[in-house]
């Protein structure tokens, strides 16, 4: 069985964007990254991941400001989610030098959005797409913008506040387990990806662990500026799958996807939520299996 490793990249910023790849060296077979949400990590995908590396080689970074990753994060400096393509652009020009060939990207929620903007920025570097219900909402102006901010309609700044009230600091890994167990977010993962979340996601601290994502990290995400994500949308010329949730979807302006004239499957997931990484693993295997090797 392949094993799953961890080294740094160097990264222009000072510090280093921590990177699993589940093989050693390199081969011929098809290189796929996948990028995580918000305040999670590389690692939590690891129950999802790790069956694809007989066929492909795997990669899943932390993202700045997530799991091993020191690129500076402070959440005064957050101006919006393109922080997070720019520095998966800076990775991927890193793996299609090494192997010679363009990169599939995968993602999640936060980390569709930034697969989708390296895509649309650098398609020169990306052989096509697989994305778990990204968190990709419809343009408006910076008018409605502030306004929704400030009436409180602005979606992020709920879960911003439910984020900065997360608790840090934990005493020891089980402890936050039995708090996390079958609650909340946590609900409807499947077994194992808790246990690899906590793994990539705690971090030896004074009084214990603490959380790899700091809460205001975390924050800042959810309360960041709006992108016109229609824009990097309508660039796409690769093949893509987006499945999107049944249940809370952050997928809501797939018309721009439709408008696409690539190959690409557009799906409604019965049943799943916002977490279908995790609710669904061997559905999810299967569609990123099935485009990789159709393309």
């Amino acid at each position: 069985m392949d094993q799953q490793s961890e080294f740094s990249l160097p990264h222009d910023n000072s510090g280093h964007i921590a990177l699993y790849h589940w093989q050693d060296g390199v081969s011929d077979r098809p290189v796929l990254h996948w990028a995580h949400a918000n305040g999670f990590n590389g690692r939590t995908y690891e129950p999802l991941l790790t069956p694809l590396a007989a066929r492909f080689d795997i990669y899943a970074w932390d993202a700045r400001g997530h799991g091993r990753t020191s690129v500076s994060a402070k959440p005064a400096k957050m101006t919006g989610w393109d922080i997070y393509g720019r520095d998966l652009i800076a990775l991927i020009e890193h793996l299609a030098e090494k192997h010679g060939r363009k990169i599939w990207l995968g993602g999640h929620s936060m980390g569709g959005f930034t697969s989708v903007f390296a895509a649309a920025e650098r398609p020169d570097l990306v052989a096509g797409l697989v994305l778990a219900d990204p968190v990709i909402v419809p343009f408006v102006g910076p008018i409605t913008y502030m306004i929704a901010r400030l009436t409180g309609r602005h979606g992020g700044m709920q879960l911003a506040k439910i984020a900065a009230k997360r608790r840090a600091i934990w005493p020891d890994k089980a402890v936050a387990k039995n708090s996390y167990k079958g609650r909340g977010a946590f609900a409807t993962w499947q077994d194992g990806f808790l246990d690899a979340y906590l793994e990539g996601g705690l971090l030896p601290a004074e009084d214990g662990f603490k959380l790899a994502c700091a809460p205001l990290w975390e924050a800042a995400n959810f309360k960041g500026p709006q992108l016109n994500c229609d824009r990097y949308i309508r660039r796409l010329t690769m093949p893509f799958t987006l499945l999107t949730a049944e249940h809370g979807s952050t997928t809501r302006a797939r018309a721009a996807f439709q408008a696409l004239r690539q190959d690409k499957k557009i799906q409604v997931v019965d049943g799943a939520s916002h977490f279908l990484p995790m609710e669904m693993p061997a559905f999810l295997r299967d569609e990123i299996v099935a485009r990789i090797e159709k393309s």
